[in-house]
């Protein structure tokens, strides 16, 4: 989605009903993405996980500071057994939710950025258990109808975190689930009072799943726009960087080679000054599908820069990645890219070798190499000098 259709959706999104905005962002991201039925990148669930980590801290705080302070309102309107035992409520639910607060301000997984926001969300629903049993019919009281809000206010939290539908469906039914078990137990479930309040908590879930969906489209399209090349849909120079910086620590632990090449299109200066920076970007594109048609999909692969590509092969010896490279310049001669009435044959070159020690330094030999195949003629793959002797 380019940056006109993201401003065209903030400008109308509000014109718009909430069964249209789904379907809105169901078509312009991958709807996988936004189901939960494919992993995100591990990058992409680092940066979910801080961000709903920061906002189950901030929310626990405000929470733990916010409870006590009803207490004096729990002494006015409350008979003197009660207002023991919901003081004693509110210390133990602040205190669980200080301990989240202060538990650790860094998360390392997703998984553990959600079984803190489950914390989050039962806690409060637990507390709301236990008001219903300290005050029981005591309830009905007009005064304490305040007492009876906080199920719609735990529901209605869920819309400031980044989820998937399969996520937020899950965590809204089960805390749903944990604050009717008082009606559960006592079989008022399907009193009227308790069916409206359903209804009502239901409806409060549809709208914040549809919040949670929206932040989720937004960051997954903020982090493509950070991590892509725009043209090609292939990384940019610096996420394939950290890629594959990861990567090669992985290869080194293992003992594991990883080899990269480097691509350049052959004169695609006179393709451009020829048929126009039009053809130019189509032929760009063409030669980013051949490379994601013939890689593995371990494969790291990268747009470095102007019509130079970048591939990293995990798991691959120098012999092997030679083959490869050697049948992608194989079935790169055969591409044709047709503009107007104009069909563009292109070529490319390549330099080969296996990342060592870093991976900056192993950028610049394959870059070597390149300008060896460059130099001998063009539409070929040469070898970094050291890994030559491993090749043969």
């Amino acid at each position: 989605m380019n940056r006109k259709t993201i401003k065209s959706f903030d400008d109308n999104h509000l014109n718009l009903s909430l069964w249209q905005q789904l379907i809105f962002l169901f078509e312009s991201v991958r709807g996988y993405e936004l189901f939960g039925l494919k992993q995100h990148p591990s990058d992409f669930n680092l940066v979910r996980a801080e961000y709903i980590n920061s906002r189950v801290r901030l929310l626990a705080l405000l929470f733990a500071v916010l409870t006590p302070l009803w207490i004096p309102v729990d002494y006015l309107i409350l008979p003197w057994e009660h207002f023991q035992q919901m003081v004693v409520a509110r210390i133990v639910f602040s205190l669980v939710l200080l301990w989240l607060w202060v538990r650790t301000s860094y998360i390392h997984s997703l998984d553990k950025a959600r079984t803190r926001l489950v914390v989050l969300m039962v806690t409060p629903a637990l507390f709301h258990l236990s008001t219903q049993f300290i005050l029981g019919e005591y309830l009905l009281d007009e005064r304490l109808a305040s007492y009876t809000f906080l199920p719609f206010l735990i529901i209605a939290i869920h819309c400031v975190f980044p989820l998937t539908l399969k996520e937020g469906i899950l965590l809204a039914s089960f805390t749903i689930i944990t604050l009717s078990t008082d009606e559960l137990i006592q079989q008022r479930i399907l009193t009227l009072a308790s069916l409206n309040n359903l209804w009502l908590l239901g409806v409060i879930m549809g709208i914040a799943i549809w919040a949670q969906l929206s932040q989720l489209h937004m960051q997954l399209k903020l982090f493509e726009q950070a991590t892509t090349d725009s043209l090609t849909r292939l990384l940019n120079r610096r996420s394939f960087m950290s890629l594959v910086e990861n990567e090669l620590s992985r290869a080194e632990r293992y003992h594991r080679p990883l080899t990269m090449a480097l691509f350049d299109l052959d004169f695609f200066k006179k393709v451009n000054d020829t048929y126009g920076h039009q053809a130019g970007d189509k032929v760009l594109i063409r030669f980013a599908e051949l490379l994601k048609e013939e890689l593995r999909t371990t494969d790291i692969i990268g747009r470095f820069g102007g019509e130079e590509f970048i591939v990293a092969l995990p798991e691959t010896s120098v012999t092997e990645a030679y083959k490869v490279i050697e049948r992608i310049l194989t079935n790169c001669r055969q591409q044709v890219v047709e503009v107007d009435e104009h069909r563009i044959q292109f070529t490319a070159s390549a330099g080969l070798g296996e990342v060592l020690v870093d991976v900056l330094s192993s950028i610049n030999h394959v870059d070597e190499a390149l300008y060896s195949a460059k130099e001998n003629g063009r539409d070929q793959v040469a070898l970094v000098k050291a890994s030559r002797s491993l090749a043969e």
